[in-house]
């Protein structure tokens, strides 16, 4: 008889921040108080967007990146939307939701079962009066289901804060802080918003970036504005295993959590990005204090290669009549030990009796016969 208990290790669900700033749909009125997340927060007219979870995988073949992004968001009022700096301008494009199921599958713990035979110990901001800037460049704007997503370009700060603001976008003074950077470091945008007024709970379709880059970039420096502590979730295709390599490690928290070679992926899009390299990592990523980022994520190769991978261990205790079968076969084979070596000891005494009841016997005969012979010589001699 067996009884079976799991004793697995926790996986926690992939939840990753992709994005590099969040903003929200212009409406009347002030803009309420931004949502925490990693990409500095989700606002909208009456509070009700949430994105309750994010998950990306990103690769690159040392000139292209490319970003699946999908986004889990619960919204009952204003369209929501958000911004994403690249280093160039990207394309944007609809993915496939069955990038992320494959990638669950890959990533999933190593399952392992252990037998245990002896139980376990027991049984039982506002622009307004700013002077006039330059504005962006409009590339693309292309609908994906839902979304609206708009490729910008160049401008300087009032000028791209103008733009979002008359195209229906609204952001806190805090987070268009921090576009500034990139602007003045020639970077572009995506802005993306929700362009249906209907209630919306779950995961949207994903979509995919892409993007001449010399290096493989997560864009961060927006997160400065977030007001609470941030958790990001990375999983990176390479030709190894990646680590963080920009001067922003030492503040925040990071784990590999899985790091390995993967097979060959069905899914299209995986199978694209790990044509430059089949080796996965996923990192995860907790930063405490947001105001401490100053750069962006930037991942090179890893100074280990070994792999990583968490494991779920099943247990089976084996039980013979309720009871440990560990403890029931040891007392079983103890017995038959003894029972053994009573048979053997009883068979070796036998023998032994038998041995010496043949010599005792053959003395005796050897004595009568002495003895007759000594007879007969005394009659001779008469």
């Amino acid at each position: 008889m067996r009884s079976l208990t799991r004793m697995g290790m926790r996986y926690a669900m992939r939840s990753l921040v992709v994005i590099a700033g969040v903003v929200a749909a212009a409406g009347s009125g002030a803009v309420m108080p931004a949502n925490a997340c990693a990409c500095g927060g989700v606002v909208s007219a009456d509070s009700s967007a949430r994105v309750n979870n994010e998950s990306a995988v990103l690769g690159w073949d040392g000139r292209r990146e490319t970003v699946l992004m999908r986004l889990g968001m619960q919204f009952t009022g204003a369209d929501a939307a958000l911004i994403v700096p690249t280093p160039t301008p990207a394309t944007v494009s609809a993915a496939s939701p069955d990038s992320f199921g494959e990638l669950s599958r890959m990533t999933a713990p190593e399952r392992v079962t252990e037998y245990d035979w002896f139980g376990s110990g027991s049984l039982g901001g506002d622009a307004s009066g700013s002077a006039p800037g330059s504005g962006p460049d409009v590339l693309s704007q292309v609908r994906l289901g839902p979304l609206e997503a708009t490729t910008l370009r160049g401008g300087d700060l009032t000028g791209v804060r103008e733009w979002l603001d008359t195209n229906g976008y609204r952001l806190k003074p805090e987070v268009s802080a921090t576009l500034d950077p990139y602007l003045r470091e020639g970077w572009s945008f995506v802005a993306m918003r929700l362009t249906s007024a209907e209630p919306l709970s779950g995961a949207l379709d994903p979509v995919r970036l892409t993007f001449d880059s010399d290096r493989l970039v997560y864009p961060m420096r927006m997160s400065a504005a977030a007001t609470t502590p941030q958790s990001v979730h990375l999983y990176v295709f390479s030709d190894r295993r990646v680590a963080r390599v920009d001067p922003d490690i030492e503040p925040q928290t990071i784990t590999t959590e899985f790091a390995s070679p993967v097979s060959e992926p069905s899914d299209p899009d995986l199978k694209a990005l790990a044509a430059s390299g089949n080796y996965l990592t996923e990192l995860s990523i907790y930063i405490p204090d947001p105001a401490t980022i100053t750069s962006d994520f930037l991942l090179g190769p890893a100074a280990e290669n070994a792999p990583v991978r968490d494991r779920v261990v099943s247990k089976e205790y084996v039980e013979i009549l309720g009871l440990p079968a560990g403890y029931v076969l040891i007392v079983a084979g103890l017995s038959l030990i003894g029972v053994i070596a009573s048979v053997v000891l009883r068979r070796r005494s036998a023998r032994w009796s038998e041995r010496t009841a043949t010599r005792l016997s053959g003395g005796s005969c050897r004595r009568a016969g002495s003895r007759g012979e000594v007879l007969k010589r005394r009659a001779r001699v008469r």
